[in-house]
């Protein structure tokens, strides 16, 4: 490897450092761990202890979440560094692979610069840490640079590329299936250019390199499936979940998600008109790029309530179209600093709104005090129940949003009484029925609710033992 690229890399890593200071899991963070990472890490927490995965806990996201956060367990005896690390790999690898990107059609200072805008473009969608859209980043980014290799040279793709292309979308499917969104004109172009250049020895070596990266993701998961009697909850759970709609939403709120999800991708949204008007748009590669571009962005960013993580998957496109139309962009000097001030202006804004929210002074003691009373009189074996609120209910300019609820989940040491131990984005009666059925059977030794819940569990017997802060209760078993 040439110095120059070796200093490129090390650079690539104090940006993904220097970027990552402000999480709220690094060391100095202060505590306000987002929602998801909160249920992602307990039920990965619970898994550690043997509880089964939509069994006895209930997550809409694939299996391969969970293991992946039991890296916060592993550090969480000081502070749970461990996802705060992961995160700096995750964007390291993210960087590294938009560079090499990058330096398909530029020299490696223009591949530098342009992965150092897409670094800023980043904190946009990640400003609350990115959860399982985060995770698929590298696998989706990956995929298009592999279609814009194939772009670059119209060659064969090597069994090594196959097996990562493959392994990305089994990844991808088995962690949320939408995020493989960018895979599918991308697996339609690879299979194009296989049969247009027909080869028996390619094609065996296409089909061994989809064998080994599916199998390599699938076989474990459906052996684990069939040995836990797990299939029916796996398809319930995951499959008939995220391919369903998540219930009625409001116009406004779909309104909102949709104006959210557009001003987040403004930058690239930008940089595909300049790349549509000095692409030749006679060219398949344009028609190509351009339903990869509106396709990922519609299936990902669009769908479902338009939180702005969801646009993490589409990063590789995004990359891809900002490569493609720099080589018009760097020989216009005006159109250089138009674009470079946007992308630099929204991470800057953005990074800062994420030291704001991260590294700001919270008092967390009310769950912390919680937490400690209910652990010293209970044992790992018994059950408590937290009952669930509108999540980040406070949120203004000096007092950020906080999820009492789910980092109290962490501290805790008992099993939850219900698989539905959160609120998922739309629970059905069924839910709440088969919920209440087994809190009334199991009759968890401890309750942590609100006045919304209080009456419930009051009229099977509860009585209340502390008045906590944010009008919540501890109420004990009778």
């Amino acid at each position: 490897m040439k110095l120059t690229e070796k200093i490129a890399y090390w650079l690539l890593a104090l940006i993904s450092f220097i970027l990552q200071i402000p999480h709220t899991m690094a060391p100095w963070g202060n505590g306000n761990y987002p929602t998801d990472i909160c249920i992602y890490a307990s039920i990965a927490g619970w898994m550690k202890q043997g509880l089964v995965l939509y069994q006895d806990m209930f997550d809409h996201k694939g299996p391969l979440v969970f293991p992946v956060y039991i890296v916060y367990w592993l550090t969480s005896s000081a502070t749970p560094y461990g996802v705060w690390l992961m995160d700096i790999l995750i964007l390291f690898l993210s960087l590294c692979l938009i560079y090499r990107m990058a330096k398909l059609y530029v020299d490696s200072s223009h591949a530098l610069w342009i992965t150092f805008l897409m670094a800023c473009f980043i904190q946009l969608p990640f400003v609350n840490e990115g959860g399982s859209d985060w995770l698929v980043m590298p696998g989706c980014i990956y995929s298009c640079y592999l279609l814009a290799k194939r772009l670059k040279d119209d060659q064969y793709c090597s069994l090594t590329e196959i097996f990562l292309f493959s392994l990305s979308v089994a990844i991808c499917m088995m962690i949320k299936p939408n995020t493989s969104a960018c895979m599918i004109p991308i697996a339609g172009f690879i299979l194009w250019h296989l049969i247009r250049h027909y080869d028996p020895r390619v094609f065996g070596r296409y089909a061994l390199g989809v064998v080994l990266g599916v199998g390599i993701i699938l076989v474990p998961i459906a052996i684990w499936l069939v040995q836990q009697d797990n299939i029916d909850g796996f398809i319930e759970g995951y499959w008939r979940f995220n391919t369903g709609s998540y219930g009625p939403i409001s116009t406004h709120r779909r309104l909102m998600g949709i104006l959210t999800i557009t001003l987040v991708c403004l930058p690239a949204y930008f940089t595909y008109v300049v790349y549509a008007i000095f692409a030749n748009k006679r060219t398949w590669p344009f028609w190509l790029v351009t339903i990869l571009f509106f396709f990922t962005v519609a299936l990902n960013a669009y769908l479902k309530n338009g939180y702005p993580h969801y646009v993490l998957p589409t990063i590789g496109v995004f990359a891809l179209v900002l490569v493609l139309a720099w080589q018009h962009i760097r020989s216009r000097k005006a159109l250089l600093v138009v674009t470079s001030a946007i992308y630099l202006l929204v991470g800057l804004g953005a990074f800062s709104g994420r030291t704001y929210i991260s590294l700001t002074p919270f008092d967390t003691s009310v769950d912390e005090q919680t937490a400690r009373y209910i652990n010293s009189q209970t044992e790992a074996d018994d059950y408590v129940m937290v009952c669930d609120v509108e999540d980040r209910s406070r949120w203004n300019v000096m007092d950020p949003s906080y999820s009492f609820v789910f980092r109290l989940w962490l501290l805790l040491d008992a099993k939850p009484a219900s698989p539905y131990f959160f609120l998922p984005p739309s629970i059905t009666p069924q839910m709440s029925a088969h919920s209440w059925e087994l809190i009334t059977q199991r009759m968890p030794k401890f309750v942590v609710c609100t006045d919304d819940y209080k009456a419930d569990y009051i009229g099977i017997g509860y009585t209340e033992d502390k008045d906590l802060h944010n009008d919540f209760y501890i109420l004990r078993r009778p």
